[in-house]
């Protein structure tokens, strides 16, 4: 996968291209794909996790918690901690 190197894009932040830890050699875009007129990146990967498997997370969670009635919300944000 080539990443990027972020420079003065806006949402780099968001997106596995630029947050994803570096392992060995990798190939870099030569600038950050961006398109400032557009206001959009067309290799953006969001690195947000998918709701699935945040959910299966939070399931694991609250198995390893003793299935409490009342953390649903803690064990749903703490999924989204570790996966993000």
């Amino acid at each position: 996968m080539t990443l990027c190197p972020g420079e003065n894009c806006p949402i780099k932040q968001n997106c596995y291209r630029f947050t994803r830890e570096i392992l060995g050699r990798q190939n870099f875009f030569g600038q950050a794909p961006y398109n400032f007129t557009t206001n959009s990146c067309k290799d953006f990967i969001s690195n947000r996790p998918d709701e699935n498997k945040i959910r299966f997370r939070a399931y694991e969670i609250w198995q390893q918690s003793g299935y409490p009635d009342d953390k649903s919300v803690e064990h749903w944000l703490q999924a989204e901690k570790e996966l993000i």
